[in-house]
């Protein structure tokens, strides 16, 4: 296979990885008690997803000609990466921290980051041929300002007096964590746009 071609068939390896982890973590976080299972499952995909960063990574440092620029195609890499890192800590902090009820808002957005990495994953799938990657990026910002919204009424309400101190410490954690994952598909879609607009 061409180095060149290469690139496009390790980002959508990459992808394959980060989707399923997300599934499996909505999944996790529906059913508390095979998180667990479900959480060893997740850091399966995340040691692939590093095996497949590192290749990808390899590949750049013997390919004189690149499909686009070497510092676009190593911060796409690294900002999938970082994606599927943040869904590997949300279900191990899940875990850790014992949280025995996930919050509405937490499912709620779990499930927009479930339908983030799918814009994604169409986006990337498109890169080759530059066309109609835009959608899916304007997608992903739609759906990382819902996320925005929907952890912002959680924590006002962990605040609001009615929820034990250790719990709404441990929440709110949680949450932000849920956002930060948001905020790096929303990243992610970025660097898409970007390579877009440099390459058309």
């Amino acid at each position: 296979m061409p180095r060149e071609r290469r690139f496009y068939q390790l980002f959508d390896e990459q992808m394959t990885s980060i989707v399923a982890a997300a599934q499996l973590l909505r999944d996790g976080l529906h059913d508390l008690p095979s998180l667990a299972e479900t959480q060893q499952r997740i850091k399966d995909l995340e040691h692939v997803g590093d095996e497949v960063t590192h290749e990808l990574v390899r590949t750049l440092n013997r390919t004189f000609v690149t499909p686009f620029d070497r510092e676009d195609i190593y911060a796409l890499s690294s900002g999938l990466d970082d994606v599927l890192d943040y869904i590997e800590e949300i279900g191990d902090t899940v875990t850790l921290y014992k949280i025995e009820r996930i919050p509405p808002a937490a499912l709620e957005m779990i499930e927009l980051i479930s339908s983030a990495v799918l814009e994604l994953q169409k986006g990337v799938s498109k890169l080759e041929g530059l066309k109609g990657v835009e959608e899916h990026g304007i997608e992903v910002h739609r759906l990382e300002n819902l996320g925005d919204t929907a952890s912002r009424h959680a924590i006002g309400e962990l605040f609001s007096g009615q929820t034990d101190a250790l719990e709404v410490i441990k929440l709110k954690e949680f949450l932000t964590l849920l956002e930060d994952a948001l905020d790096r598909c929303e990243d992610v879609a970025n660097i898409l746009e970007a390579i877009t607009i440099k390459n058309a």
